[in-house]
């Protein structure tokens, strides 16, 4: 993403890495959580609420990727406030989190269901139940040898 600008023209501005969830995220949504939730940026720093929003749905879409990984591959820094370009430290990636907290994420989550649950009313249904997404699936198989042998064993390792 190219920071371009003055900071107040963060609003609407969308990673170039999720600019397909533009559509389905409004910029115009974030604005609003981190207003209604208290957390709009008024100083300007690296990493500013609005960039933070971003990281946190990034952190869910690139589960297998470092904070750290995922805020340089969305290229969340603001590169004019930072002496060593793109660069930022782990814990200031975690106060950032801290200063966002919870209530523009609720907000967020809240307006963005309110608008999805709307447009699914007139859309296909399945079973009666209105679909967002499929999100894998899994399958049960009994614990033995031959099992283990062919599906493997569960791992965390990446």
């Amino acid at each position: 993403m190219m920071w371009r600008g003055n900071f107040g023209d963060l609003v609407g501005v969308v990673p170039e890495s999720l600019s397909g969830l533009a559509g389905s995220v409004s910029p115009e949504w974030m604005a609003r959580a981190l207003r209604l939730g208290g957390a709009a940026t008024v100083r300007k720093r690296k990493l500013p609420a609005e960039c933070v929003m971003w990281l946190v749905i990034g952190m869910a879409l690139f589960a297998d990727r470092s904070i750290e990984a995922v805020v340089r591959h969305l290229d969340l820094i603001l590169p004019e406030h930072s002496r060593r370009r793109g660069r930022i430290t782990s814990s200031a990636i975690a106060q950032a989190r801290n200063r966002l907290s919870i209530h523009p994420l609720v907000e967020l989550f809240t307006e963005s269901a309110r608008h999805w649950v709307d447009a699914v009313v007139d859309t296909g249904r399945w079973r009666g139940l209105a679909v967002f997404g499929l999100d894998g699936s899994t399958l049960r198989v009994a614990d033995s040898p031959d099992n283990v042998a062919f599906f493997g064993r569960p791992t965390n390792n990446q």
